[in-house]
């Protein structure tokens, strides 16, 4: 069992090599648009993190990291981040803790369904609203979390390095 001060330790950690993997990303691939698509880190870090730890503190964590995607990103609606990622954080977790095992598929997994969330309820918006059509979001859609989900070959040895770190 951790102590408080092991735990604040541990997430802290967590908190700083995640931006740290933010910064590292913009400044190397920020820009980058590959087949009329931005690569987008966010749902890779969470859906991983969702299935190394356990249930709440994943879903702590993911609303976390929603919120501060949801103030510094452009979104289709108030709070998209926030919904996507937290429902998206439970739904791995189930995922890591009772279908697939923890490890480099379960993070491709958890990152595409954390991606499915996200596109999910920006598909969901727009399409209320007859702003695009299904097929051109799908697309979009399809290659963004293809594109993005290569990143798992980072961002998996990372934060799994910090998970078996502070795990007892």
């Amino acid at each position: 069992m951790l102590t408080r001060q092991d735990i604040i330790i541990k997430w802290t950690t967590i908190s700083v090599v995640t931006l740290l993997l933010e910064v590292l990303f913009t400044l190397l691939l920020g820009d980058a648009v590959i087949f009329g698509v931005h690569l987008f880190l966010p749902p890779l870090i969470v859906g991983i993190v969702a299935s190394l730890e356990d249930t709440h503190a994943g879903a702590f964590f993911a609303l976390a990291c929603g919120v501060l995607c949801d103030l510094v990103l452009p979104g289709v609606f108030p709070c998209l981040y926030t919904i996507s990622f937290t429902l998206a954080a439970l739904a791995c977790s189930h995922l890591a803790k009772n279908v697939v095992q923890p490890g480099p598929l379960c993070s491709l997994l958890v990152s595409a369904l954390t991606f499915l969330f996200v596109d999910v309820f920006i598909m969901a918006a727009l399409g209320l609203a007859d702003r695009a059509p299904f097929v051109l979001m799908a697309s979009v859609a399809l290659r963004e979390a293809a594109l993005s989900c290569v990143l798992v070959l980072v961002c998996h040895p990372v934060l799994t390095l910090l998970h078996r770190k502070f795990t007892i």
